[in-house]
C-alpha cells in the first residue's frame, strides 16, 4: 500500500509541476505560487470543514516543525521558475537527486530521531540514480 501511494505521489508531482509550470507561463512564478496556494487551502479547508474536524495545535511541537509549509513554498517557487528552462523529466530527476542526497545525510545525522540502515546499496542506487540524470541531460 505504501509503495503504490509513493507511486502516486511521483505521478501527482509531475501533473502538478507540469501545470504549476503552463500557470506560471500566465501568471509569473510568485503569482502563480500564490494562487495555487490559495486554491489549496481553500479546498483543505472546504474538506475540514466538510469532516467537521477540529484543528488542534500541540503547544509542545518544536516551531520548526511547522515550517513544512514555507519549504512546500519555496519547491513550488523553484519548480516554476526552472520549469521554463527544463523538461519536466530533467527537472523531477534532479529533485529526487535532491531529495535522495538530502534524505541519506538526515538520515546519517538522525535527524528526527529516524534511523535508517544506510548500506552499500544505498550508494549504488545513488551512483546509478546520478549517471541517469546525466544521460538525460548530456543527450
Amino acid at each position: 500500500m505504501y509503495y503504490f501511494l509513493s507511486a502516486s505521489v511521483g505521478f501527482i508531482i509531475s501533473i502538478m509541476v507540469a501545470l504549476n509550470g503552463k500557470l506560471t507561463e500566465s501568471f509569473g512564478v510568485y503569482h502563480a505560487t500564490v494562487l495555487v496556494h490559495a486554491f489549496a487551502l481553500i479546498i483543505l479547508l472546504v474538506i475540514v470543514i466538510v469532516r467537521r474536524e477540529k484543528i488542534k495545535i500541540d503547544n509542545k511541537l518544536p516551531l520548526y516543525y511547522f515550517m513544512g509549509g514555507f519549504l512546500g513554498v519555496l519547491t513550488t517557487v523553484f519548480n516554476n521558475y526552472a520549469f521554463s528552462y527544463l523538461d519536466v523529466s530533467v527537472l523531477l530527476s534532479l529533485c529526487l537527486f535532491g531529495q535522495s542526497v538530502t534524505s541519506l545525510i538526515l538520515d546519517l545525522m538522525h535527524v528526527f530521531n529516524h534511523q535508517t540502515k544506510n548500506n552499500f546499496k544505498t550508494y549504488i542506487g545513488l551512483a546509478f540514480l546520478s549517471l541517469g540524470i546525466t544521460i538525460m541531460i548530456a543527450f
